[in-house]
């Protein structure tokens, strides 16, 4: 049912960004940064928030707008089973990345996407896993 989930948040994706214009596609009711704003594939600005009013949450914001900061990692447990992010809000964690449908919008400054590596480098001890930051103002 995950699997289904975000292969189908992945397909929505590609094809909202095959649109040539460069901003949203005909019909869409999500806008689309224009193809000349570089953006950071692992940080969900202010900015962005600011432009997203179609999201509830912090969930609803990464879905749609980095869908890969929730796919598993490569990394296994002991179970094999892959290793999905781990969330922190202000370097508490909060659970799986299903935590963060209780994070509100409006006090979030920045999300931003380490990859387990990274994460255990600036965390601390994750067992591998990588980590959905939470930062608020």
């Amino acid at each position: 049912m995950r699997s289904q989930i975000i292969l189908t948040a992945l397909l929505t994706f590609i094809a909202a960004c095959s649109g040539g214009s460069g901003g949203a596609p005909a019909g869409s009711a999500v806008p689309m940064p224009s193809q000349q704003t570089r953006r950071d594939p692992n940080v969900i600005t202010r900015a962005e928030i600011d432009q997203a009013d179609w999201a509830t949450n912090a969930f609803d914001l990464v879905q749609r707008l980095r869908p890969t900061f929730m796919r598993a990692s490569g990394t296994t447990g002991v179970s094999g089973a892959p290793r999905t992010a781990i969330v922190r809000l202000n370097d508490q964690d909060m659970g799986e990345f299903g935590a963060l449908r209780q994070i509100t919008l409006s006090s979030v400054q920045e999300i931003r996407y380490y990859s387990a590596t990274d994460a255990t480098a600036k965390f601390g001890g994750l067992r591998g896993r990588p980590v959905i930051h939470v930062t608020t103002k």
